[in-house]
């Protein structure tokens, strides 16, 4: 076995060579865990230039009092995140029921309980229904992926490019059954153990490898993997103590860093130690033939490369299937283009109208142009195809950069009506995290989702069509509609559309809240 120092060292290479995979991996199980609640009601205060550890009574503190307590301590504010009650919009709803709640299944269903069934359903049916969601959530997914988040970081090693997505080793396998009931059995028999005086501590430490011994073998039983970790670590223990030890310093900085310094460095550093520990007592406990080692026989985890070579591996991976089969990735000509920002413009307009009819019954012109037509729309889904056209094939990052894209798009011709034309056309004040009422959070969710339905389905569906119309009819159509917007365009600048349900006076407005 190697000291703890050789331990470290090792692991803080690994985690220097894949830095920012380790920290999205590790801060995403935190977050699908609730790792990052502080369980101490005011566990760190800065008073008067100086932290005081409080010494209170733990308590469960919902994320909006952590927050809140964050910005007490560090500037001496007193404001109230839980305070903050969003009016408008289905995000309002969920965060002021998810804050009220302090738990966010229970949030959820009480949000659906009030914009579906009208607080129809009965309280206990909600309290009944939420217990059941937290076990199946706890049972199929927590387990499953704390034992994915080991396969990552035993891969990791050696591995110089592991890829995000063997988190989902387990369900790739076909073993998300068998590992979930046998991360149950050990949760219980350690919940067991902790009802004595010192047994708890001390299982805590011979149970520690059973979610690394099922990520190299999904196939063992609970009471095997147990068995297992309990007879590697035998000698271990106090090894691994003197490990965690070892690295309470990083543990008070991420205190006092309010978990920064702990998503950044400290949790991902930790999960490298431990994969790094799990492989020097696999190798101790091969050599002295403990008995069931033979059942740990992967032995591609003990070679290196760019990859693992998971098609050679012990256990056959279900192949990820194309998930779309339309020609995402084609190049589009300048005048389907231009069809395409007439289609987006005018499918736009349709949208805002019928919703205006919808809501209030009445039907109105939506926009400053007077054509029917919204050119934000239009703009917004052309730009996305020229500026993104090297991310489609990653649909998350598509998705998150036409978040950004159509939120400065909306945000900066919001800002020119204003400004200029002293005309506000949409008011987002009241949603939840909106930015001087100019764009929010669900507004931006949308357009993320129709920027990718634009992209990966109607752009290529439309191209289609539009390649069946005869070359110059489309020359004609492109000019006709384009003389036609450039008209409506120079006449309403001087003239902008507004009236009761269009616009209304910017000057009205005095101040903006995020």
């Amino acid at each position: 076995m190697r000291s703890i120092k050789e331990t470290k060292k090792q692991a803080r290479q690994t985690l220097k060579k894949n830095y920012w995979r380790c920290v999205a991996i590790t801060f995403f199980i935190a977050i699908i865990l609730g790792s990052y609640k502080i369980t101490e009601k005011h566990l760190i205060t800065y008073q008067n230039n100086t932290f005081t550890i409080q010494n209170e009574p733990f308590t469960t503190s919902i994320n909006s009092e952590i927050v809140n307590d964050t910005i007490e301590a560090i500037g001496n504010i007193n404001t109230s995140i839980s305070s903050y009650k969003p009016t408008r919009g289905v995000l309002a709803n969920v965060f002021n029921n998810i804050t009220s709640s302090g738990n966010f299944i229970f949030g959820l269903l009480n949000s659906f309980n009030q914009l579906i069934f009208h607080e129809r359903v009965w309280a206990s049916i909600i309290i009944l229904l939420g217990a059941i969601l937290t076990f199946l959530y706890w049972f199929l997914i927590q387990n499953v992926l704390k034992v994915g988040e080991a396969r990552f970081f035993l891969e990791n090693r050696n591995y110089k490019k592991t890829n995000f997505h063997r988190l989902l080793f387990p369900y790739k396998v076909k073993k998300e059954k068998n590992i979930s009931l046998a991360m149950m059995r050990k949760t219980l028999q350690e919940w067991l153990w902790f009802l004595t005086i010192f047994g708890g501590v001390i299982k805590h430490y011979s149970y520690y490898l059973v979610p690394y011994i099922l990520a190299e073998n999904p196939n063992l039983k609970g009471k095997e993997a147990i068995k297992l970790s309990r007879e590697m670590m035998q000698g271990h223990k106090w090894l691994l103590f003197k490990l965690d030890i070892s690295l309470m310093g990083w543990y008070i900085l991420d205190i006092l860093s309010f978990h920064l310094i702990g998503i950044i460095f400290t949790t991902p550093y930790k999960k490298c130690c431990m994969a790094e520990f799990y492989m020097q007592v696999r190798e101790y406990a091969k050599e002295k033939e403990i008995e069931n080692v033979t059942s740990l026989k992967d032995i591609y985890l003990e070679k290196t490369g760019e990859l693992y070579p998971s098609e050679n591996g012990l256990f056959k991976e279900t192949e990820t299937k194309k998930w779309l089969h339309t020609n995402y990735n084609k190049n589009y000509k300048i005048d389907s283009l231009i069809l395409m920002f007439f289609a987006a413009g005018v499918t736009g307009w349709i949208w805002e109208v019928g919703l205006h009819l919808f809501q209030y019954g009445s039907f109105v012109n939506r926009g400053s142009l007077h054509g029917p037509w919204l050119p934000i729309y239009g703009w917004g889904l052309i730009l996305l195809l020229i500026l993104l056209k090297k991310c489609r094939n990653n649909p998350i990052l598509t998705f998150l950069l036409a978040i950004i894209v159509c939120g400065t798009i909306e945000y900066a011709t919001g800002w020119y009506l204003e400004t200029f034309k002293n005309l506000r056309y949409w008011d987002y004040d009241g949603f939840f995290l909106n930015l001087h009422g100019r764009i929010c959070l669900e507004g931006l969710i949308v357009f993320g989702l129709g920027g990718c339905a634009f992209i990966y389905f109607a752009a290529p569906f439309l191209d289609s069509i539009f390649e069946k119309i005869k070359p110059n009819i489309k020359v004609i159509l492109c000019i006709v509609l384009t003389l036609l917007f450039i008209i409506d365009s120079v006449y309403s600048s001087k003239h902008p559309n507004t009236g009761e349900g269009v616009s209304q006076n910017f000057q009205i407005k005095k101040d903006f809240k995020i």
